[in-house]
């Protein structure tokens, strides 16, 4: 056993700790100096200095292989024009040595950012980078993705191509594909693109955990097992578990861009739940629209700079509801990307449909919920739906917020405080490789509403912000009962797993702008230190 002592131990709001005990991988008890007074003699002594210790923060939603994959591609998350986005690439391809015979994939561009022309790039501006080697590039909520004309050649990319899911292959005045595509067309070429090795793969993995677990990370809701690779997706953690090698624990959800895959997944005998401790099978995972920055977010009104575009709905009602009734019949919970209010209305429409009348159970949820408005968030409310959100979305939508919505729209967006204050559901996510998934960065935008270059800027409807103790709860307990593990995970109280972390400084009385600059000093799980910090000496072993 270890006792640990004279921490600053969270609890839940308003109440703290000094000391616990833990035994393997569960806490036994919680309190204060009785404890070290009763258990001195037979317990490994821990003095914890009064830092701060919280639960292990637990990713509610983001594609971890993919974040994986991610880091070690060619960045373009900080490209602040066309010109360098080319220039970098064109540099890229120099220093890898790349021949007509490699392929270069990479996500995260943003037009958004563009200060020279704020346009998609299409075939015209990859051509730029080369003509003889394929390029594609999705941008950086992975609902767009661009080619150059060597990659629309090698892709068959042609303008009788029709995606099966939503989306478009953009087509310019001749007919022919621009090199441009959204939401389900991105689908037609996903299986031709290079793939890492199965080694490679769970190495990046690894890379990945390590890294999560130095940002205080414990578990992680991955969005990761898709339509015809999901076997082959959850064999690599599984893989990884029987080496001993996971450092966070999983809850998979299953995505199905195309629902040709959804029964047989059932028929093999999957449940929801079934695993370990490091590896469950969690939700179905469905898509009702695209993203706001790219334009595909489904609105009830058109896009306030782009009259006559209403986003993209990737499926159709009758084609949802099916889907959902699907899941719902085999026991499964489901949760569905919902952005703009036409898309949430959908969702809503097709989790009422298959739950006819009765409670939601299952805990079917709404994954970003962000453009809302009253008669959405009263449904949301009166039905007990889950949602799941990412305040460090704000860091790149409160430039364009107003400009694609106008103001009306807006203020009925990213409710979190709304919503936690009418008793809904709530978990913090990052949506990663999308944006960073440092739970730090997510953490400051949640709270102050800013983005992270503003200390002092504009902050977006700061009635809607979470207080620190709302979002350490969201990004902890919130996320453990999105997979059904209030009882054991995301508290620090006896019968609970022993996965937390130690902070630098209390995060429950710094300023919020240091939120962002937290440092862990210690990450464990399952009572086994995975991550220390360089040089901590702020715990003493007696």
């Amino acid at each position: 056993m270890e006792l640990y002592i004279n921490g600053t131990i969270y609890i839940e709001r308003e109440q703290f700790a000094t000391a616990m005990l833990v035994d393997d991988e569960y806490i036994k008890a919680v309190g204060g100096r009785e404890l070290y007074n009763k258990y001195k003699d037979e317990a490994e002594v821990i003095d914890l200095k009064g830092t701060t210790v919280i639960p292990g923060l637990n990713d509610a939603h983001l594609h971890f292989l993919m974040t994986a994959e991610y880091l070690e591609m060619l960045k373009l998350t900080d490209v602040t024009s066309m010109q360098e986005l080319i220039e970098r690439s064109r540099n890229y391809i120099k220093e890898k040595k790349y021949t007509e015979e490699d392929f270069l994939y990479t996500e995260g561009w943003n037009q958004n950012y563009f200060t020279d022309i704020q346009k998609i790039p299409d075939r015209t501006d990859l051509d730029k980078i080369s003509r003889t080697i394929p390029i594609a590039m999705v941008r950086v909520d992975r609902h767009i993705m661009s080619l150059n004309s060597k990659a629309i050649e090698q892709l068959n990319i042609t303008k009788y191509s029709f995606p099966k899911n939503g989306g478009e292959v953009k087509k310019d005045a001749n007919g022919e594909p621009t090199g441009v595509l959204t939401e389900g067309a991105i689908d037609l070429v996903r299986p031709f693109l290079p793939e890492s090795s199965r080694e490679e793969k769970k190495k990046l993995l690894n890379q990945a955990m390590k890294l999560a677990n130095s940002y205080g990370l414990t578990s992680m809701h991955v969005n990761d097992a898709k339509d015809d690779k999901i076997e082959d997706t959850l064999s690599l953690y599984q893989e990884l578990e029987a080496e001993k090698k996971l450092s966070l624990r999983f809850y998979h959800q299953i995505w199905f861009n195309d629902d040709a895959y959804m029964q047989p997944f059932f028929d093999k005998g999957y449940k929801l739940g079934q695993g370990s401790l490091y590896n469950q099978i969690g939700p179905v995972k469905l898509f009702s629209d695209g993203t706001l920055g790219a334009r595909t977010a489904a609105l009830r009104e058109a896009y306030s700079d782009d009259p006559g575009n209403y986003g993209v709905e990737t499926k159709t009602q009758e084609q949802l509801n099916h889907e959902v009734q699907v899941a719902v019949d085999n026991d499964f919970q489901v949760i569905i990307h919902g952005i703009g209010d036409k898309g949430v209305e959908r969702i809503l429409d097709a989790f009422d449909y298959a739950l006819a009348g009765k409670p939601n159970d299952l805990r079917l949820g709404i994954n970003h919920i962000q453009i809302t408005g009253k008669d959405l968030l009263e449904r949301v409310i009166d039905k007990g739906y889950l949602t799941y959100v990412q305040p460090i979305f704000l860091n790149d939508d409160i430039p364009i917020l107003y400009e694609r919505i106008g103001g009306t729209r807006a203020h009925g967006s990213y409710a979190f405080e709304t919503l936690r204050e009418a008793g809904v559901h709530q978990s913090l996510s990052t949506d990663a490789p999308i944006v960073t998934f440092n739970p730090w960065a997510n953490l400051y935008c949640a709270v102050t509403r800013k983005r992270l270059d503003e200390q002092a800027g504009y902050a977006f409807l700061p009635e809607e912000a979470m207080d620190i103790f709302a979002a350490i709860d969201a990004y902890t307990y919130e996320s453990a009962y999105a997979s059904f593990e209030e009882n054991i995970k995301g508290r620090i109280k006896p019968g609970y797993l022993v996965d937390f972390v130690l902070l630098d400084r209390n995060i429950f009385t710094c300023e919020p702008h240091e939120l962002k600059e937290v440092q862990v000093l210690s990450t464990i799980v399952g009572g086994k230190e995975v991550f220390r910090r360089e040089n901590n000496n702020e715990i003493n072993r007696k």
